[in-house]
């Protein structure tokens, strides 16, 4: 099993597609970083002062994992779909199957991979407005460091990290899902980034009409998985319409398990093809 983690982690890094996203999950940082920078000289008073928080630490760090996982559920939806697409356009599940190694192993392999390029993408993306901080504050003569007036922001930042990788399993999964189904790269790419994007409109317009239809968005899998990182756990309130961390974390473990066995059960009972524009 070990030997087929290795063998795919080999064949992500080799996928040209997650060096460009890593690549460009740090230009993103450093855009946001310049941007920051800008509303600090440019912006009103209020504005300067919400900045210069967040410039400094522990912000920057919030802000640059908050980043990070959004920036993610795109981007590694991409490579997912990529990643397993590639098997079926390159006829290679008729290679790696042969050797021994069971369906679900082959699958599980690949999830696990795909995890670790996610935590990855995530740190790497992460660190650049971290590091920004001290540069910052050293060329504009700021403290480094300040206090944050939320209550148990020390636990919050613990626990961020496993929070931003942690919801990077939804995207992923769905990914997966879709590409062994319809064999389609271009469907599982669009299905996901088209949920990620339109869930929390269609969350607010469900929640606007009131009644059972604000009960409806409950269900949504990206919307809850975001909720993951964003809502606060330990202190605060969710922000209104806004599932809550203890809402979203049993509903993203159900789809997760029920898209899951449905990935294996399908990819169980279904031949291995060979299309050339999978």
């Amino acid at each position: 099993m070990w030997h087929a983690v290795h063998a795919e982690w080999l064949k992500l890094w080799r996928l040209r597609m997650y060096r460009v996203i890593l690549v460009l999950g740090i230009v993103l940082s450093c855009l946001w970083v310049g941007f920051m920078l800008y509303l600090m000289e440019r912006g009103a008073p209020h504005v300067q002062e919400e900045v210069t928080r967040q410039l400094a630490l522990p912000g920057a760090y919030l802000q640059g994992f908050m980043l990070a996982a959004g920036l993610g559920e795109t981007f590694l939806a991409i490579v997912a779909a990529t990643f397993i697409a590639n098997e079926f356009s390159w006829g290679t599940w008729r290679l790696v199957l042969p050797t021994g190694l069971s369906r679900w192993q082959a699958l599980l392999a690949k999830f696990l991979v795909l995890w670790a390029g996610a935590a990855i993408f995530v740190f790497v993306t992460a660190s650049v407005p971290i590091i920004a901080a001290a540069i910052v504050s050293a060329v504009l003569h700021q403290p480094v460091f300040q206090m944050p007036s939320a209550e148990h922001w020390q636990l919050e930042l613990v626990v961020l990290p496993l929070r931003s990788v942690g919801a990077l399993i939804a995207p992923i999964v769905l990914a997966m899902t879709v590409v062994v189904v319809t064999r389609s790269q271009a469907v599982a790419v669009g299905l996901t980034i088209g949920l990620s994007l339109s869930e929390g409109v269609l969350a607010a317009v469900l929640q606007g009409l009131g009644g059972w239809w604000a009960a409806i968005p409950r269900f949504f899998y990206l919307w809850n998985a975001q909720a993951i990182v964003r809502a606060p756990i330990f202190s605060g309130a969710p922000q209104p319409g806004s599932p809550s961390f203890q809402e979203a974390i049993p509903v993203v473990l159900a789809w997760t398990i029920l898209l899951g066995s449905l990935t294996l059960w399908w990819f169980g009972r279904r031949d291995i093809e060979v299309r050339a524009n999978a």
